[in-house]
């Protein structure tokens, strides 16, 4: 009777066995295709019969500053774009998980963060479409890794698994630091300032703090701190995901809508931002104003601020949207995908807050006038004490004869800004100006910008 019961168990945990081997990711499976020993594999068994151990998950205590009189505004839209309720439930589900994390290295030599359960109707797919939108959301949670696991077993059905390269307590130093990085950009916003002030402020402390990584961006290793906002703020080294996640942080703390956009420059992926201006959206492009085109970053700096679509697809492709996402299965039983999709993105149409509609000199003919408007220009600049002026030419005028009127003498007759340099010196109503250089922005088929010259003013 004995020998009955004990033969009864062993089919039974056999039947068990082969059920369990059976379940895509479950935990028996990876144990037994890993050649692991009889012991793990009943752990792992017991593991899918029964439900996997309760993690020891602690809350990660990350504060972000914010600066007094202006309210941080909750940017969400890529949870906005999800329309299906099941990918929502998971989306907040892995939302709260991912602040919590494993004091326990895992087996990849990482940290987990807190099991996402997830709906057996959850299509494996749609799994990567949310945890992509958590992570478009949450920029600050630069320590998740791109990098996860689906399980599965008979009890607790599917769950998601991330993962950190940092413990808690690495976590807890490192969001100090970024916390005095970011108190430090905020304060230089002055009181009161209205939301381009606000922008400008935010979108100069990148460009001025920040080096490019190049090794980084070569190197292709999206679990480098370069390709988040703690590369950007702390190490001020970072790639295109640095730069635009930090934006997008710095602009909701201080209360102005933002989001990322994926897509591809210069032939190569990027990433970008677009902004909410006074009820007006915009692309801006901290990255490509750092890095200056090759050039001096001095002159170009605001090239990418505020653009329409049009003007950036010149040298910009937006992404798809995320419904038309194709992915594919990989050997590490995940779904991932080679092209760059977004999320539900604004149009981008307004010119109001461009940059250089405000603040470069707009001219449509090559005259008298024109050199008046120069001579003006100099003299306010020069009382104010400033370096740059922008000079855009209407695009009847032809680029040539433009740069050529500007700063070519003909015979006895002056370039339009030696007359300019000469009467504002004279004028007696601003600082002397020893003499200005010209630097002319647009010089490629694909650039953003042309008939567009900066003029730099030197001082005695």
């Amino acid at each position: 009777m004995d020998g009955r019961k004990n033969r009864i168990r062993i089919i039974a945990v056999a039947v068990c066995l082969w059920a369990a081997l059976t379940l895509t990711g479950c935990a028996t499976s990876e144990a037994f295709s890993a050649g692991k020993d009889f012991g793990e594999i009943m752990s792992a068994l017991k593991c899918d019969l029964f439900g996997a151990e309760e993690q020891n998950c602690a809350p990660l205590q990350i504060e972000l500053p914010v600066r007094e009189g202006f309210r941080p505004v909750e940017s969400k839209s890529a949870y906005a774009s999800l329309k299906d309720e099941t990918m929502r439930e998971a989306y907040r589900d892995i939302e709260s998980a991912i602040f919590q994390i494993s004091p326990e290295r895992a087996d990849n030599g990482c940290f987990e963060l807190k099991y996402a359960r997830l709906r057996s109707s959850l299509e494996f797919d749609q799994i990567y479409i949310v945890k992509e939108a958590v992570l478009a959301d949450h920029p600050e949670a630069f320590w998740v890794m791109s990098s996860y696991t689906v399980r599965n077993n008979f009890h607790d059905g599917n769950y998601l698994v991330l993962y950190s390269k940092y413990s808690a307590d690495e976590l807890n130093a490192m969001f100090g630091e970024l916390s005095d990085a970011i108190a430090s950009i905020l304060s230089h916003i002055p009181d009161g300032a209205n939301e381009l002030m606000r922008e400008t402020v935010l979108h100069d402390a990148l460009v001025d703090s920040i080096d490019y990584d190049f090794e980084a961006a070569e190197a292709d290793d999206s679990s480098h701190d370069a390709f988040n906002i703690y590369g950007a703020l702390v190490r001020k080294k970072a790639v295109c995901t640095g730069y635009a996640g930090a934006m997008k942080l710095l602009l909701n703390l201080v209360g102005i809508e933002s989001r990322t956009v994926v897509g591809m420059s210069k032939n190569t992926g990027h990433m970008w931002n677009q902004v909410r201006i006074d009820g007006d959206w915009y692309n801006l492009d901290v990255t490509w104003d750092d890095s200056a085109n090759g050039g001096d970053v001095l002159y170009s700096r605001y090239s990418y601020f505020n653009l329409t679509d049009e003007r950036l697809a010149r040298n910009h492709k937006t992404g798809a949207d995320y419904s038309e996402m194709e992915c594919e299965y990989t050997e590490d039983e995940v779904y991932v995908t080679t092209e760059l999709y977004n999320f539900d993105l604004e149009q981008c149409s307004a010119t109001q807050y461009n940059y250089y509609e405000m603040y470069a000199l707009h001219l449509s003919e090559l005259n008298d006038d024109a050199v008046d408007v120069i001579t003006r220009k100099f003299i306010s600049t020069a009382q104010e004490r400033n370096e740059l002026i922008y000079i855009l030419f209407d695009n009847s005028v032809n680029g040539e004869e433009a740069e050529a009127w500007l700063s070519k003498n003909n015979g006895k007759k002056y370039s339009a800004l030696g007359r300019s340099l000469s009467a504002s010196n004279k004028s007696g109503s601003a600082p002397k100006i020893k003499n200005c250089s010209l630097v002319r922005m647009s010089s490629g088929k694909d650039d953003i910008w042309d008939n567009l010259y900066a003029v730099r003013l030197i001082y005695a």
